[in-house]
């Protein structure tokens, strides 16, 4: 259950632009509708955040924070667009392009993958966390749910509300345990800042999940028959020392992540096999469709 009440209908001034097509999702904060714009039928995502529970809460200025690191990276490669902030004395609305699925979607369909699959999903991820990290922003959250796919096949990063920037040195628990690396999982006070390296280690869990085709249980679980360098490289990345985990530039540079484009062609196959159709467009939907994008909606509870 929600701390946002579900909406009967939009309030001024999102009411003359947009009706609300259905929802999408129910996460702990926020309830994420797709609303449709009145004038051309284009589609996107509306996250709604009820102030007064979040007042009640003390957690008004977490919620600003995430706003204002979505605000500050919206144009950054791969990570989700913030297209307009809307507030009301009583909620708060943030509109998203519209991406059907997420890379847990995409893993629990379709199974674990095989590795170089799995690279090229992460590369893009290493992409987008190689923007936050430039301009000294850590995410503190990087796992498969938080990673959304749109019409094109391209990765986006989205939820913010644990990012922070690094300079602020804070410490203490944060995340999902199953992705968090050990510092992010210390008591507050323990004196281990977090850093970049923090989404290294969550980039090693997110590789273990798309491998295995489910949630990891931890640094060992590895499916059998993985290459030695990727074993290597994974011990690398979830390094209990977050001073020996590589930085975001050099994992980039290491040949796993050499561009592909076998990703995109593999989106493309599954589009077609699928009858997907693109984001917005207006076309009449297959009974197929309409049952694929039901199962869709049933992950989507923590997008954006």
């Amino acid at each position: 259950m929600s701390l946002t009440r579900l909406l009967h209908a939009l309030p001024e001034p999102l009411f003359s632009r947009y009706s609300l097509d259905k929802v999408l999702g129910v996460g702990a904060y926020a309830v994420v509708y797709q609303v449709r714009e009145k004038k051309t039928g284009q589609l996107f995502a509306l996250k709604v955040i009820e102030i007064e529970p979040m007042r009640a809460r003390l957690m008004l200025d977490q919620l600003d924070r995430e706003v204002s690191f979505l605000e500050d990276f919206s144009a950054t490669e791969h990570v989700v667009e913030l297209l307009e902030v809307t507030k009301t004395k009583t909620h708060i609305f943030l509109r998203f392009e519209l991406c059907q699925m997420s890379l847990e979607d995409v893993s629990t369909k379709h199974g674990a993958m095989k590795e170089q699959e799995a690279f090229d999903w992460l590369r893009m991820v290493c992409l987008g966390v190689q923007g936050l990290h430039a301009e000294g922003a850590i995410h503190r959250d990087i796992k498969p749910s938080n990673l959304l796919v749109d019409s094109e096949g391209s990765l986006r990063i989205c939820d913010f509300g644990w990012a922070c920037w690094e300079e602020q040195e804070l410490s203490g628990t944060c995340g999902t345990p199953e992705y968090s690396s050990p510092e992010t999982r210390m008591k507050p006070g323990s004196g281990v800042p977090h850093t970049g390296k923090a989404d290294i280690y969550a980039l090693g869990a997110c590789f273990q999940h798309l491998v295995l085709g489910r949630v990891p249980k931890g640094p060992a679980d590895l499916p059998k028959g993985l290459s030695p360098s990727t074993v290597d490289l994974l011990a690398e990345l979830m390094d209990p020392d977050p001073e020996a985990r590589p930085s975001i530039e050099e994992l980039l540079q290491r040949p796993q992540f050499a561009e592909s484009t076998f990703v995109g062609q593999l989106w493309s196959t599954w589009q077609s096999l699928f009858d997907m159709p693109l984001v917005g467009a207006n076309t009449v939907k297959t009974t197929k469709q309409k049952n694929l994008e039901a199962e869709m909606s049933c992950g989507l509870g923590q997008l954006y």
